[in-house]
């Protein structure tokens, strides 16, 4: 379950939003959930807790943000992916989407305000007819002192056409390895940006698509695929104390997926 401790926080004012999780299991931690990205959000820190009892184990953690801007800020949901014990299988689960509504003062124009906005008008104004009108007089220049046409130069032979050139087709384990040696070597997150936008191509997915969009692909059931594309997106945008974690699960997804090509 995704939550909040406030459903209207106020602009710049810290607040939290708590990720709990139960599991029948008695275990000491959690290591395969996936939190939600917080773009519109700046990250402070975050906390976590595990109780184990006879019931099970619940785990929560609590991540602290701070909101610069007020309006509607839509959380999407954390995943975890797991073994069901029911059936053996390896499965995935999701939280809930989470909507907050960010409070924050009312835009104040003063008189000064406006008189600046209408000064910054006429000044593009000016700019606009005085370019318009450098423009006019180059042009006047160029015609007066344009000199007289030459004759026609004899026309050379065409070159011969050039041969047709081979065009490589790499297969996409080709180009599996090559993202994994990319990410290994440069453990970085613009690194991790690359190689998200790279397998994104791969699977025929535009830059502009979310994890969403491209999950719904037909082509995407592939459940070591999907791991694949969840870990790329939490190593491309994760926060800076998650990084080398996310990274880590990047490569090891990367390793498996190549296992099934041929």
């Amino acid at each position: 379950m995704l939550s909040a401790d406030t459903a209207a926080p106020q602009i710049d004012t810290p607040f939290h939003l708590i990720v709990t999780l139960r599991v029948r299991e008695n275990v000491t931690r959690v290591d395969n959930l996936d939190l939600p990205l917080l773009a519109e959000l700046e990250l402070l820190g975050d906390e976590r807790e595990t109780q184990s009892g006879s019931h099970g184990t619940q785990y929560r953690e609590t991540i602290t943000v701070v909101a610069h801007h007020s309006g509607t800020v839509v959380i999407a949901p954390a995943t975890l992916q797991a073994v069901d014990a029911r059936d053996g299988k390896a499965k995935q689960w999701y939280t809930n989407q989470l909507r907050l509504q960010v409070a924050g003062p009312p835009l104040i124009v003063t008189g000064a305000a406006v008189l600046r906005g209408a000064l910054q008008v006429v000044l593009r104004l000016l700019l606009w007819v005085a370019g318009i009108a450098i423009g006019v007089g180059l042009v006047v220049l160029i015609a007066k002192r344009r000199p007289k046409p030459l004759p026609m130069p004899v026309p050379a032979p065409a070159p011969p056409p050039e041969a047709p050139r081979a065009i490589v087709v790499r297969s996409r384990r080709q180009e599996i390895d090559d993202a994994l040696t990319v990410l290994r070597a440069e453990r970085t997150r613009v690194a991790a940006v690359r190689v998200r936008a790279a397998v994104w191509r791969m699977v025929g997915a535009s830059e502009g698509e979310t994890l969403a969009d491209v999950l719904r692909r037909p082509q995407t059931d592939d459940p070591v695929l999907r791991r694949l594309l969840i870990a790329l997106e939490r190593s491309a945008f994760t926060y800076d104390d998650d990084l080398r974690a996310a990274i880590d699960d990047a490569c090891t997804a990367l390793s498996g997926y190549a296992e099934t090509l041929p």
